[in-house]
């Protein structure tokens, strides 16, 4: 076993680092407290004793450092060495000193908690209710019977860390069950300040102390062989024509699943070509735009035309009687179809951006500019100016048509040479503009002249 010497100050702890495992350091001239030492690096004082009552062994967590400092950790070892002289259980008697501080239940975290929830369950969607009951359920779990107004920043980083340190992914990594417990704890800790039963909000500033989630890229194909066979696939499905539809416009247009369900007829312009829309990730995200424009080549136009004679009587494109929820299509219709073909880890509904792209710009040489603004993420000039909706439309229509006659071609198997360096030769006004960018236009006008 590892020799690691007691902390004896605050500067010894640092010392202390990260391992693999979680290891106690003793605390020098004061017995039974230890500070604890986790692989994420977070470390935390607990004080570990024999109970004089039962005679079992116990521990108690006094906080996590640096927000309680060594000081305050004696102040605490104190504090339970006389309870322990005096055959009281520390332990117990925390518990007990806090249960009876709760003889009005109305002051408590749970209390507000429900409260607020039952205020949103009048305003938002049920499955969205549903994950953040649970979110509630968990927090309740811990701090639920303490008194609103005496839960501190450091109990609720103490709180928040323990749920991400027991909610880690298959790689040991967290998930962001943490920053979702944070955010919605921060608003009950608003809703109950707002009524005048507490001063202060310590979720608040907890979420940067909590590691940030980290998720593998979603499967997807990006060659452009795997992109046919796949293409090949989906028109071998045995499926309604709503889902082969909905499979068909996620390769072609590579918008969000989501966006693609809740289509609406009132903000497609068939004649023109054009489909204005709200993204659902864009509400809210700085990286996402809120509003959208999708110039449709001439292939959805088609699709879409068969789709009005099969859904044109209701509000969605992607309408559904049997659907339980919204009445439209369900979010796993499409990838369900893709595990059927054998697609699962190899590529899902949300692959279909990842591989559209790759493609445009790894082998149909496509600006990042227009990639990204097709897929609906902010994008800026080099001045800093976001770029709106309706910027290079004309040139993205052409990409998106040029993208759908693409994949008609690998679906079909003929040539795709055509498709590829023909869009990225230089006007000389383009090499012009180039030149005073990179040298300024004082220095090429003096270029000019000196040619002249």
């Amino acid at each position: 076993m590892t020799q690691r010497k007691p902390i004896s100050s605050d500067r010894s702890i640092s010392s202390h680092t990260a391992e693999d495992k979680e290891y106690l350091v003793s605390v020098k001239n004061h017995p039974k407290l230890y500070l604890m030492v986790r692989p994420n690096g977070t470390k935390s004082w607990v004080y570990r004793y024999n109970s004089p009552i039962t005679k079992k062994s116990k521990r108690i967590s006094l906080g996590v450092y640096p927000n309680v400092k060594l000081s305050r950790a004696y102040e605490i070892w104190h504090e339970y060495e006389n309870l322990i002289s005096k055959n009281i259980d520390p332990k117990d008697y925390r518990e007990e000193k806090e249960q009876s501080i709760l003889s009005n239940t109305n002051n408590t975290f749970k209390h507000f908690a429900w409260e607020y929830f039952d205020n949103l369950a009048q305003v938002q969607k049920p499955n969205t209710l549903l994950r953040k009951k649970g979110r509630i359920g968990l927090l309740c779990h811990y701090i639920g019977d303490q008194p609103i107004k005496d839960i501190t920043a450091p109990k609720m980083l103490e709180v928040l860390l323990d749920i991400q340190n027991n909610s880690l992914n298959n790689q040991g990594q967290p998930t962001d069950k943490a920053e979702r417990c944070a955010g919605i704890a921060s608003d009950i800790f608003v809703y109950a300040g707002a009524r005048g039963f507490c001063d202060s909000n310590p979720a608040d500033l907890i979420k940067s102390q909590l590691a940030t989630a980290r998720y593998g890229h979603r499967p997807a194909v990006t060659k452009p062989k795997e992109l046919a066979k796949l293409l090949r696939d989906i028109e071998t499905l045995d499926a309604d024509m709503n889902t082969m539809n909905s499979l068909r416009l996620l390769a072609m247009l590579f918008v969000r699943n989501g966006d693609i369900r809740r289509m609406r007829w009132n903000d497609l312009d068939l004649i023109e070509g054009r489909w204005k829309l709200k993204p659902l990730k864009g509400q809210g995200k700085v990286n996402m735009v809120k509003d959208m424009v999708v110039p449709l080549p001439r292939q959805a136009v088609e699709i879409l035309r068969e789709q009005q004679r099969l859904n044109g009587h209701t509000e969605y494109v992607f309408y559904s009687p049997t659907a339980k929820k919204h009445n439209i299509i369900s979010e796993n219709t499409a990838t369900k179809q893709l595990n059927k073909l054998g697609y699962q880890g190899t590529h899902c509904v949300h692959g279909f951006r990842a591989t559209a792209k790759t493609i445009l710009q790894e082998h149909l040489k496509y600006p990042l500019l227009l990639v990204e603004m097709a897929l609906g993420h902010t994008t800026k000039d080099p001045n800093g100016a976001a770029y709106g909706r309706f910027e290079y439309i004309d040139d993205r229509a052409v990409m998106m048509q040029q993208w759908a006659d693409y994949l008609d071609a690998l679906r079909d198997g003929t040539s795709t040479d055509q498709f590829i360096h023909n869009h990225t030769a230089k006007k000389p006004a383009d090499e012009l503009q180039a030149l005073i960018d990179n040298l300024g236009e004082e220095k090429v006008l003096k270029m000019l002249e000196g040619k002249l």
